[in-house]
């Protein structure tokens, strides 16, 4: 059985298996279950997809995580220490074949006295006086002629004073994984050392922050649309938020409301169960695309006004954003649309500046993606075929990616406002 120990004061900080090589002490959260075989997949299998091990000569196994039902955790021999600074870390990987890295957590806990029930995972928790997670990244989706496997070191430091909660309980280890697609994990290790006067000031200011933040709830987001919204957008949005957002409870959820085939009339049918039952503090409303082919534009605009006011009563900020453009040469309505100037053109003219006139830059903003993307356009012509697939309406993952390096930054700016 491989262990990793470390050294404080002659006392010795032991984690069985660290590199997830066999069935040792790791249980799963939800029922306490030894993990018998769970890892089973050996690096090997996964190198053929481009996953890189990153720790060659420490076994070629790992930990993944696709939801809570895979959450780990391990108690370990090793008791609460007063005046002790831990520094507890995690090898995370982003796989070639399972980009984007969906996120994690590392806590460090402990297990109270006579625990029968999953040995306390999610309680007794010490508070990180620091936290180093950056997300890893690989290049699949900017750079896919020079695909790797992104590899980050986590660590969180957590210090106890002189009379700590938990003092002399056993110390437990828990990993979280961020939910969907697989969060790999490798190489755990916890390092302890004498705390300094400095350190303790430190985890006594961090813990009162936490207290602070935790008192919040995490910022809701709906992206309310058609399928252009349905098909990524959230979840590309959500990725460049989450590069700008250093603090993970304040990222905020956000949530899918788009639908295929839908316009802002139709929508309207869909906001109660959509929208409102989230509560968001604040929804994206980007319609225009299927409008155009009921060629209804002053239903269109009283459809959004609807929106806004319904919006605007439930105190939610209402960010519009105009529809991307419709490639005229490939949409099957093309040819309909040749006598009022071209599908796109009309789609601009009679629902995107109908959009536009509705923000007024406070309660109701407005991200003109039509216009952004046409103004790219002008300057690669070719792009057009680049971020709008072969059907000529919806989008590439090249066109998610430029939707969301405009949309995020203004996400985030009402984020830090609120």
């Amino acid at each position: 059985m491989a262990v990793a120990t470390l050294t404080l004061n002659a006392k010795s900080v032991t984690i069985e298996e660290p590199g997830f090589e066999a069935a040792g002490s790791w249980k799963f959260a939800h029922n306490g279950a030894g993990v018998a075989g769970f890892f089973g997949q050996s690096h090997a299998s996964y190198i053929h997809s481009g996953l890189i091990d990153p720790l060659p000569d420490g076994g070629a196994f790992f930990c993944y995580n696709n939801n809570a039902q895979h959450d780990l955790y391990q108690v370990l021999t090793a008791t609460v220490a007063a005046k002790t600074t831990y520094k507890l870390s995690i090898v995370a990987i982003d796989p070639t074949f399972a980009n984007p890295f969906p996120g994690g957590a590392l806590r460090l806990g402990y297990v109270s006295e006579g625990s029968a029930k999953a040995d306390d995972f999610g309680l007794n928790l010490l508070t990180p006086a620091k936290v180093l997670n950056p997300v890893p990244f690989n290049d699949k989706e900017s750079a896919p002629e020079s695909l790797s496997d992104g590899l980050a070191s986590w660590i969180y430091t957590f210090t106890t004073g002189a009379t700590p909660a938990g003092l002399g309980q056993k110390l437990r280890i828990e990993i979280l994984g961020g939910g969907s697609a697989q969060s790999i994990f490798d190489n755990v290790q916890l390092e302890a050392t004498v705390a300094t006067a400095a350190e303790r000031d430190a985890a006594v200011a961090a813990a009162a922050a936490a207290a602070i933040e935790s008192s919040k709830t995490a910022p809701i987001i709906v992206m309310l649309g058609d399928s252009t919204t349905d098909q990524g957008m959230p979840r590309f949005v959500k990725k460049q938020l989450d590069k700008l957002i250093n603090s993970e409870r304040l990222r905020p959820t956000v949530i899918n409301a788009g639908k295929g085939g839908d316009n802002a009339t139709s929508a309207l049918e869909r906001i109660e169960n959509d929208v409102l039952a989230h509560h968001p503090d604040i929804v994206t409303v980007s319609f225009g695309l299927n409008d155009t082919g009921g060629r209804k534009p002053d239903q269109f605009k009283e459809s959004l006004l609807t929106m806004i006011k319904i919006f605007k009563a439930a105190d939610i900020q209402v960010v519009l954003m105009t529809s991307t453009p419709f490639n005229n040469e490939r949409h099957g309505w093309g040819k309909q649309f040749e006598a009022d100037g071209g599908l796109d053109e009309y789609m601009d003219k009679e629902f995107c500046q109908k959009m536009r006139s509705l923000a007024n830059g406070k309660e109701v903003l407005l991200i003109d993606l039509h216009a952004i993307f046409k103004d790219a356009f002008k300057k690669d012509t070719d792009l057009i075929n680049k971020v709008i697939s072969s059907d000529g309406v919806h989008l590439t993952t090249e066109g998610y990616v430029r939707i969301a390096k405009h949309v995020a930054p203004m996400l985030h700016k009402l984020l830090k406002e609120q």
